[in-house]
């Protein structure tokens, strides 16, 4: 009975912790520079940013919510949708 409780409360917190991560609407995608030089890439959302520089070649998972916008060396690239979840986004068109 005391393996049957402690397995109860695993799942508990296992299912806890995915439904706290589906209701925070972040997912994943997974941004690749393939420009052939390295660029500047801003991640742009609710009012702050952040800014790191990717290698060319280099392909990074970042976590996003709908709406956030990508800017590669100053200029907007896209804007996340619900739909872009998991996808591949390459930084050079």
């Amino acid at each position: 009975m005391k393996t049957f409780k402690s397995f109860a409360a695993l799942v508990l917190v296992a299912f806890a912790t995915m439904s706290a991560t589906v209701d925070a609407g972040y997912f994943d995608v997974y941004l690749k520079n393939n420009c052939g030089k390295e660029v500047e890439v801003r991640v742009r959302a609710d009012g702050s940013s952040s800014t790191s520089k990717y290698k060319s070649g280099e392909k990074t998972k970042v976590p996003v919510k709908a709406g956030y916008e990508v800017y590669v060396d100053g200029k907007l690239l896209q804007k996340f949708a619900d739909s872009d979840s998991g996808k591949e986004i390459n930084l050079c068109k």
